[in-house]
């Protein structure tokens, strides 16, 4: 049997728990870098295939427009997964690419993902305001019926993001979405 050189890229791969901790520790380590900037803790990076880090984006919201870097800025849609993109700009093989990201990416970063076909999203914590999932479930959206999704994977890591978080949580969201949180990430958010 012969390999036709334009059959279908490979499924997005599958990596070890020791990878996938370091993939979302990196998207911690940016949304630390976003709050040190001025803007929300959040940060994104994008994986290929064969585990290399593709690109990194990070919340900047709070910041300038960067021109040096050609990157958004003081913009609504300035989230880390939308800069992440702008960054990459054309995907190639995006059914092959797994994005992670410190938080559960929002319903333009999650529509965002879906339109261009990303493979698979990971992320490290649950957003129970303003997640994709908690306004249609990442399975029933048809957009992203070939797109694996796996949050939180680790217990750690949620608590490090729940804990960076929350204080945006509190200021950013409505009472409603403020509670949601508390009831989510009860000690994360307690004392805040």
């Amino acid at each position: 049997m012969t390999t036709d050189s334009t059959s279908a890229p490979t499924p997005t791969q599958r990596f070890s728990d020791e990878q996938e901790r370091m993939f979302l520790s990196e998207t911690l380590r940016l949304a630390r870098v976003s709050v040190e900037k001025g803007s929300s803790p959040v940060g994104a990076i994008m994986v290929n295939a064969q585990g290399e880090i593709i690109g990194r984006g990070r919340n900047r919201t709070g910041e300038d427009f960067d021109a040096e870097e050609q990157r958004p800025g003081n913009a609504s849609l300035a989230h880390a997964e939308m800069d992440l993109y702008f960054q990459l700009e054309r995907l190639k093989d995006p059914e092959t690419l797994t994005l992670y990201t410190s938080l559960e990416p929002c319903l333009m970063c999650g529509g965002a993902s879906a339109l261009l076909s990303v493979g698979r999203i990971v992320w490290a914590t649950d957003d129970a305001w303003g997640g994709s999932g908690r306004l249609i479930r990442w399975d029933d959206h048809p957009a992203m019926q070939n797109t694996e999704v796996r949050p939180h994977p680790f217990a750690d890591l949620e608590r490090e993001g729940a804990l960076l978080f929350a204080p945006e949580a509190k200021r950013a969201f409505p009472e409603e979405g403020w509670k949601l949180w508390q009831e989510r990430y009860p000690e994360e958010t307690r004392g805040l």
